[in-house]
């Protein structure tokens, strides 16, 4: 019943709306329309209602058992075998042996050498040198036209005493020293090593391994394990099922038809004088339902 009323309504909401969009359009002379249609006046709301519901659960609990079992208990016995084993013993001898070896012998003998050598000798000579004395002389030239000093005319020519210098080779004896080499040859002794194979006995220990087998007995312990019941008690915790009734708490769906809140109109920026007529519709609606 309940789904038949909200089809119902939601029918007479469409056949309401549809005269109110097409006044709407020759209201506002737009295609699309930009006036928003007026919303429904109820809604659907589904809801989760909570409801106890008592469920039986099973758990497990433990009680303690005592019960007595056999166990295997190991015993142990040891038995002595004796056999004969062969072990390798090793002995080791010295023996002597003579090998020949070379040995080096090394002779030094010294023997002369002549070298040149040059000695220098030096030896003073005389050498006869000139050296230039200077000598100064007066004589007399004949004058210029002129005064040497003020350049004016003498009053009258003549002779005149000059200086004359002179240079008079002298000769001059010194002493020279002169160092000459003059090969000299001497004689000098010079090591000389020489080497000689010398051959000679040498006796060496060498050592000698034998191996030879030696009888042994030799004992082993063999065990034996044997196994006996030995009564024991032992409590261990048996599970058993527990039913009990417990409250469980689920959710079902309910829906129901809920009063839908006035839409709000929206406000135009500059509305035309007729289109003041359809907003009072809503506000006389939302006074009805209320």
């Amino acid at each position: 019943m309940q789904v038949r009323a909200i089809g119902f309504l939601a029918a007479v909401t469409a056949v309401t709306l549809v005269p109110q969009a097409a006044e709407a359009c020759h209201t506002c002379h737009r295609t699309p329309c930009v006036l928003t249609p007026p919303a429904p006046a109820y809604r659907c709301v589904t809801e989760m209602v909570p409801y106890t519901v008592m469920k039986p659960r099973t758990r497990v609990e433990f009680r303690p058992v005592t019960e007595t079992v056999m166990t295997r208990v190991p015993e142990t016995t040891w038995t002595e075998r004796q056999r004969v084993v062969c072990r390798p013993v090793f002995d080791t001898t010295t023996v002597q042996r003579q090998r020949v070896v070379c040995r080096p012998v090394f002779d030094t003998t010294y023997v002369n050498q002549t070298y040149t050598v040059c000695r220098p000798v030096q030896t003073t000579r005389q050498v006869t040198e000139y050296t230039y004395q200077a000598t100064t002389q007066l004589v007399s030239v004949v004058a210029r036209s002129k005064c040497g000093l003020c350049g004016h005319p003498k009053p009258a020519c003549g002779c005149q005493t000059a200086a004359l210098t002179c240079y008079t080779p002298v000769p001059v004896v010194r002493d020279v020293v002169v160092t000459q080499f003059v090969p000299e040859v001497q004689t000098r002794q010079v090591p000389v090593t020489t080497c000689r194979m010398v051959q000679e006995v040498r006796v060496e220990n060498v050592p000698v391994t034998t191996c030879r087998m030696v009888q042994e007995v030799v004992t082993d312990r063999i065990p034996h394990t044997t196994f006996r019941c030995v009564p024991q008690t032992i409590t261990r915790q048996v599970p058993y099922p527990v039913c009990e009734v417990v409250p469980v708490t689920c959710y079902r769906p309910v829906t129901r038809v809920v009063p839908c809140a006035p839409p709000v109109a929206p406000v135009p920026v500059a509305a035309p004088a007729t289109f003041a007529a359809p907003q009072a519709a809503p506000s006389g609606q939302a006074s009805a339902q209320s």
